[in-house]
């Protein structure tokens, strides 16, 4: 599987030139922290272009008109299989989001992690676009909006992409029957990618490679590239407010050419599971703009 050019020519993590880049990528987006440490601490950063600068626009999801988030959901994403959007999930007008589209606002009741577990917080839906069938690239944007003084806790779900059955929650991947790719917030806001692909189920990817601010948009870029059957060479990468912070090239999201990317997977909740992950009043988070890019034929 041929990949993108590199742009930069070193690896950020063992040059003096991409360990200057880092501090300025960090210096130059506001709300984005750079992992401590020394330079093999530091997370290796993509060396491309943010993915939607690269790929064309082939579907832009959002809320449909029904009052209900629910209703809106189903309406706009054109999905049928979610939970607790009846409960956890409210509309929100253009006014409202501050944005040129309406979003979404998920709530998180207090005492809420896990959704096996009560009260249920948050909420979860999949797509599945026509314009996404047989890809193996993607990139996936969207904007997530912290509510001021949030509470991060110990963690909790962000969406990202999905292949397959989507395993979480404990499966195990076998390489044949899906993937799925989330990101995570941690203690302090600290971001990461949660992977379910091979061997790697539930491992936590460059925590801390950036960091999430409260009471304002922040937008998050996913790409991903799945491995050739039979080799490790499988890429994720994230940007965030359109900066590098994260590039992970050694995974393997399948075993058969026959498993592509389907589209998001919108998962969202505080957790793990037990009382040390619950939110411990109510709270929620919003978001909107979601956008999916492919290459071009």
């Amino acid at each position: 599987m041929s990949q993108h050019p590199i742009l930069l020519p070193s690896n950020p993590r063992r040059s003096a030139v991409g360990l200057a880049l880092a501090g300025a990528m960090a210096a130059l987006a506001p709300g984005v922290v750079m992992a401590d440490g020394d330079a093999e601490a530091r997370p290796t950063l993509p060396r491309v272009a943010a993915c939607s600068t690269r790929y064309a626009e082939v579907d832009a999801p959002r809320p449909g008109a029904a009052a209900s988030g629910h209703e809106a959901i189903r309406e706009g994403f054109d999905t049928h299989r979610h939970w607790g959007t009846e409960e956890n999930v409210q509309r929100l007008g253009i006014g409202q989001t501050g944005l040129d589209e309406p979003g979404l606002r998920v709530h998180y009741p207090a005492g809420s992690s896990s959704p096996g577990e009560e009260p249920r917080g948050g909420a979860g839906f999949y797509t599945e676009p026509a314009a996404l069938a047989g890809a193996e690239r993607t990139c996936l944007s969207y904007r997530v909006r912290f509510a001021e003084g949030f509470d991060f806790v110990k963690g909790g779900k962000l969406p990202g992409l999905y292949g397959g059955d989507a395993p979480s929650g404990g499966d195990e991947v076998d390489g044949e029957s899906g993937f799925s790719m989330r990101l995570m917030w941690r203690e302090h806001g600290q971001g990461e990618l949660y992977p379910y692909v091979v061997d790697r189920e539930g491992e936590s990817l460059g925590r801390g490679a950036w960091s999430f601010p409260t009471g304002r948009w922040v937008t998050v870029e996913q790409e991903l590239l799945l491995n050739d059957p039979g080799e490790a060479n499988g890429v994720a990468r994230v940007w965030i407010d359109g900066q590098p912070v994260l590039e992970q090239d050694d995974l393997v999201f399948r075993t058969t050419p026959e498993l592509t990317i389907d589209g998001l997977m919108f998962s969202t909740f505080f957790g793990g599971t037990g009382e040390e992950w619950q939110t411990p009043r109510d709270q929620h988070v919003d978001f909107a703009a979601f956008r999916l890019h492919a290459p071009t034929p």
